[in-house]
């Protein structure tokens, strides 16, 4: 049971953070064009971090920064349950 919680939580994480970096771009190149959106993709972890909140205080679209962040704590907790699980 600990297994599957675990490979749940890394799909979740995957999926989460591919799909939750996609919109990240997408709100760079809507605000800043072609050329903003390479640098941001330069500098994904910065894009990934900051984009979604840019989203949720200036356009009041939550869902970018529900996703990215939601979906690595989700990971966090069921990685944590599996852990639990195992020692047992």
């Amino acid at each position: 049971m600990g297994a599957l919680l675990k490979v749940l939580g890394y799909i979740i994480f995957i999926v989460g953070g591919l799909w939750g970096f996609v919109i990240s771009l997408k709100i760079v190149v809507d605000h800043l064009g072609f050329i903003g959106g390479a640098i941001a993709f330069t500098i994904f972890p910065i894009t990934f971090t900051f984009a979604p909140i840019y989203a949720a205080i200036a356009d009041s679209n939550w869902f970018p920064l529900i996703l990215n962040y939601g979906s690595g704590i989700s990971c966090a907790i069921l990685v944590a349950i599996s852990e639990s699980i195992d020692r047992n």
